[in-house]
């Protein structure tokens, strides 16, 4: 039964390779689109059940006491060659700018409570910023010795704004990254930077790596595989077209994350570069089965039946061995090991559907139709 499937999926690949192509591309770009919809998942509460007795506390004190996140903004000095630069932290100029940005943060959603280690300074002179730097100093000297270094720091060269917020991880990320916007358009004097900082923070710094680093590590995936393909197969075209069905399966896993709502975290990050090393194999065992028909002189139609019916069953199988090996994660308690295990189980299903079908499509258009349209393409350039 699966060899007779499969030797009709031969026989339409070889009938209608275009309308095959087409077919897949339609749905290749609707799972693109899909993919755009997937979150990134980085805090840790994100990683454990909902259940979990940590997470339930964490949801009970956020409902009971508001923040319990804090995002950071650093205030420093910093070496500048501006002449009208600032070279104490505790310039009324620096002093108005923690008040513009403190302001500022209050104006954001989901933010309970701000303040910075330099409110003491002003709420001693009467609520107002200082206007000269003298002033400042003096309403320091006269402060409990015990509090000075949690103002300006040990060496008097940071300020810290401290913004509460009771939002999720997902929100906090949008805050920490919203913040960051903000400061850089803050009026800071020269001489001085602002820093975000703070877990939100640095679970968006955590997004922004992983993102990077997914497409990198995919793209560089790619560019090895294909190289090594070269070295294989001696020609560009040939060497593309087995990893062409992987890509393909690469993009349909991500689409189905955004279909089922899986988010994107540390370790399914990994998913796209790990598919397309395990779903090469594929590939290469197909187009390798019908390069060896070919040399035995079989005919283009026969050649692609045989590797289809012949490596497609042993695919099957592998297929279904390695996807269980997937799914044994998706009972594990982890939310993360458990959406890698999903995530990983569709991407090998998907390389084998995308090699079945669309690998022998490609080699008839390959085989059959490329010369037509490069001869036709001469052509029209002789006419020229």
């Amino acid at each position: 039964m699966i060899e007779k499937a499969l030797s009709k999926i031969a026989h339409i690949s070889e009938r209608r390779p275009f309308l095959v192509v087409a077919i897949v591309m339609l749905i290749t770009v609707f799972m693109a689109v899909m993919a755009g919809t997937v979150k990134t998942e980085t805090g840790y509460e994100s990683m454990l059940p909902d259940d979990n007795p940590v997470i339930q506390a964490l949801d009970d004190v956020r409902d009971k006491f508001g923040g319990s996140s804090v995002i950071n903004v650093a205030i420093k000095l910093t070496p500048s060659d501006n002449s009208n630069r600032v070279n104490d932290i505790r310039d009324p100029e620096v002093l108005k700018a923690v008040d513009y940005i403190k302001q500022d943060i209050e104006t954001m959603d989901s933010i309970t409570r701000v303040s910075a280690t330099s409110d003491v300074i002003v709420e001693q002179n009467g609520g107002i910023v200082p206007n000269d730097i003298q002033t400042v100093k003096t309403i320091f000297s006269g402060l409990p010795e015990d509090s000075k270094s949690k103002i300006f720091g040990n060496d008097y060269t940071m300020i810290l704004i401290s913004a509460n917020t009771n939002a999720d991880s997902t929100r906090q990320k949008e805050l920490a990254k919203d913040l960051m916007d903000r400061v850089k358009e803050a009026p800071l004097p020269a001489g001085t930077t602002a820093v975000v900082t703070g877990s939100p923070a640095i679970s968006q710094t955590m997004t922004d790596l992983m993102n990077e680093g997914m497409v990198t590590t995919t793209i560089f995936a790619m560019v090895v595989i294909f190289l090594i393909l070269l070295l294989y197969f001696k020609s560009p075209i040939k060497s593309v077209l087995p990893l062409i069905p992987v890509v393909v399966a690469v993009i349909w896993s991500q689409g189905s994350m955004g279909i089922l709502d899986i988010p994107r975290d540390t370790a399914s990050s990994l998913v796209s570069s790990l598919l397309l090393g395990l779903g090469i194999d594929y590939g290469i065992h197909l187009y390798h089965r019908y390069k060896e028909e070919r040399k035995l002189g079989h005919s283009l139609d026969k050649a692609i039946e045989t590797a289809v019916v012949s490596t497609g069953s042993a695919v099957m199988v592998t297929t279904a061995t390695t996807v269980a090996g997937f799914g044994a994660l998706t009972i594990a308690p982890l939310p993360m090991m458990a959406n890698m295990g999903t995530t990983c189980a569709l991407g090998i299903a998907f390389s084998m559907v995308a090699v079945i079908i669309l690998l022998p499509a490609l080699i008839v258009i390959d085989e059959k139709h490329t010369p037509k349209i490069i001869n036709g393409f001469k052509f029209l350039k002789n006419k020229l």
